[in-house]
C-alpha cells in the first residue's frame, strides 16, 4: 500500500520526469526511515526500468529483494569501511540482469566518518551505468564532501489523511496522527506501543494536575519510567503547549490533540500566552541538551520545576 502512495507523491513524479537525465548520486532526505527506505527501493526500480512497470522482471525481483543488480547497505547497523570498500569493488562489476546497477545506502548519517570518506571515490568517479541512492534523516552528520557530490531531494512529509489511510483501523488513531508528524514509520511504532495512551495521559497530567513543587519528583519519576521514550514525551509536551496557544488564539479547529480538548480547555486559564511561549522555549532547550547526552533525570526534574515556575510567575 505504501508503494502505491509513494508513486502518487509529487516528489516521486518529479524524479520520473528526470529519468533520462538522472543524477548518478542521489541523497533522499526526510525524517521517516521506513518511508525513505521504500522510496529508495522504488527509485532504484525507476532507474533500472527507466520508468515504473510492475509487470517487468526487474520490478518483480526488486520488490522481492532478489535483484542481483540492486545492492543495499549497510550490511549491519551502520555503514563500515568494509561496506564502502565492497561498494567500490562491486561498482566495477557489470550489471547482470538490468542495464543499470544501483547501490542503496540507507542512513548514511548513521555511518562512521571513515566509511563515508571511503565512499567518496565511488561518488566522485562512478562507473558507467552505476547509480547510488543515499538516505538521510540528519544531514548535519554527513560529511560536506559527501553532500556536495549528491543531488539532494528533501521528501515532503505525508499528510495525516495519507498516514491514516496506510495505517487502516487502529486504536488511539487521533493521538497517533497527532504525534507521528507525518511519519508512517513512527505511526506504526506508536500503534504497536502498548502503553502509548497512558504515556500521553501522563504527559497531559503535567499541565493539568501538577500543582506544586512537591509533585515534581513524582511526575518526573513517572515519565522517566518510559526510559526510551524521552523524545516522544518532549514531542507531546510541545504539542500540548502548541494546542493551548491555538485555543487561546481562537484557532481551536487546528488543535492536534483533539481527544484532550476538554482537559486543555479546563486549564486554559492557568496559562498566559507569555507563559506558554516561555515553556515552549524550555522544552526546546531540553531537546537540544538531549543531543549532547545530558543527564535526563536531572533534565526532566528541572524542566517540570521550570514549567511550574513560569506558570505562576507569568500569571
Amino acid at each position: 500500500m505504501l508503494v502505491d502512495e509513494i508513486l502518487k507523491t509529487e516528489d516521486f513524479k518529479a524524479l520520473e520526469r528526470e529519468i533520462h537525465d538522472f543524477p548518478k548520486s542521489l541523497m533522499l532526505i526526510g525524517k521517516d526511515e521506513i518511508y525513505l527506505k521504500e522510496f529508495a527501493k522504488l527509485t532504484a526500480l525507476l532507474i533500472m526500468d527507466e520508468g515504473i512497470n510492475f509487470e517487468s522482471e526487474n520490478a518483480k525481483k526488486v520488490l522481492a529483494g532478489t535483484h542481483p543488480d540492486l545492492k543495499s547497505y549497510p550490511i549491519k547497523e551502520k555503514l563500515l569501511v568494509s561496506d564502502s570498500e565492497e561498494i567500490g569493488d562491486e561498482s566495477f562489476v557489470k550489471p547482470i540482469f538490468a542495464s543499470r546497477k544501483v547501490f542503496i545506502i540507507n542512513n548514511i548519517d548513521n555511518s562512521m566518518e571513515s566509511a563515508q570518506n571511503k565512499l567518496l571515490k565511488v561518488l566522485e568517479e562512478p562507473s558507467r551505468n552505476v547509480y547510488l541512492i543515499l538516505t538521510c534523516t540528519n544531514t548535519s552528520l554527513v560529511l560536506p564532501t559527501i553532500k556536495s557530490r549528491c543531488n539532494k531531494v528533501e521528501l515532503k512529509k505525508l499528510s495525516d489523511e495519507l498516514v491514516e489511510h496506510i495505517l487502516g483501523k487502529v486504536e488511539n488513531k487521533e493521538l497517533i496522527l497527532a504525534c507521528c508528524d507525518g511519519q508512517i514509520g513512527k505511526a506504526q511504532s506508536l500503534n504497536k506501543m502498548k502503553n502509548f495512551d497512558t504515556l500521553c495521559q501522563d504527559c497531559l497530567s503535567v499541565f493539568t494536575k501538577m500543582k506544586n513543587s512537591k509533585q515534581v519528583l513524582e511526575y518526573s519519576k513517572k515519565l522517566l519510567s518510559y526510559k526510551s521514550e524521552i523524545q516522544l514525551i518532549l514531542d507531546i509536551f510541545t504539542l500540548i503547549v502548541e494546542d493551548l496557544i491555538k485555543i487561546k488564539g481562537g484557532k481551536s479547529e487546528l488543535v492536534k490533540l483533539r481527544p484532550f480538548m476538554d482537559d486543555l480547555n479546563a486549564v486554559l486559564g492557568d496559562y498566559t500566552l507569555r507563559a506558554l511561549c516561555e515553556i515552549a522555549g524550555l522544552i526546546d532547550k531540553v531537546n537540544k541538551e538531549k543531543q549532547f547526552n545530558v543527564n535526563m533525570t536531572l533534565g526532566m526534574e528541572n524542566l517540570l520545576l521550570n514549567i511550574l515556575e513560569v506558570k505562576y510567575i507569568c500569571r
